[in-house]
């Protein structure tokens, strides 16, 4: 997958025009190259570029597999629930964390994401600030009165209207700005749950040390 920003499609190609800034590149998803601008959040092949992506990867594993694992390969450890009302980042998500060896769910607006949260809760939630119906903030708000402790990250292009400091106040682990590189993404997520693990690890000790005085009075 490319390690470029969110927006740029791999499968996009410049054409000897496109370089010069007098026409448009293309695509060369399955072969047909169309015209197309590379902006991955106006795709028209959506789902088929989810199926590529997965199908690549799932070749890559097999391969990997075959020969000695990769050092920094990852057991499947996290359910990760994203929330954006763009199908094209929804996609991007899910093609990525299956690469990285998690599960994820996906969900396009604040009320889905809390029925899907309800249904089959998820270790963590990336979720976008401004969409219809339910932002994050009101989504990141209502999730954690039900799960607490959810490890929360919120994204946002909207920097101004939605700083920082009204998503942590909220109650978010994480805040990202778009448009982020996915070595930025990768490296905030791990970090969210690498603090959430350790948060929890230390309550379970002193959880411990409770039921040890109790006893022992």
């Amino acid at each position: 997958m490319s390690t470029s920003s969110f927006g740029k499609c791999p499968y996009y190609r410049e054409s000897e025009n496109a370089s010069m800034g007098k026409g448009l590149g293309y695509c060369d998803l399955g072969g047909g190259q169309a015209i197309c601008e590379g902006d991955i959040q106006f795709c028209e092949k959506a789902e088929e570029l989810r199926k590529q992506l997965l199908e690549e990867e799932k070749k890559k594993v097999c391969k990997d597999n075959n020969g000695k694992k990769q050092e920094n390969e990852k057991p499947s450890n996290y359910r990760v629930l994203v929330v954006d009302d763009q199908e094209s980042m929804l996609t991007l998500f899910a093609a990525l964390f299956s690469k990285l060896g998690h599960e994820c769910v996906t969900a396009k607006s604040g009320i889905e994401a809390l029925n899907k949260m309800i249904q089959n809760r998820s270790d963590a939630v990336i979720a976008d600030i401004v969409m219809p119906e339910m932002d994050g903030i009101t989504l990141t708000k209502k999730l954690l009165s039900l799960y607490p402790k959810l490890p929360i990250m919120v994204m946002t292009g909207y920097s101004k209207e939605y700083p920082a400091e009204m998503a942590i106040e909220a109650g978010a682990r994480e805040f990202i700005k778009k448009p982020f590189s996915i070595e930025e993404l990768i490296v905030r997520f791990n970090k969210m749950m690498r603090d959430h693990e350790m948060l929890s690890r230390m309550e379970a000790k002193q959880n411990d040390r409770v039921l040890g005085l109790e006893r022992n009075p």
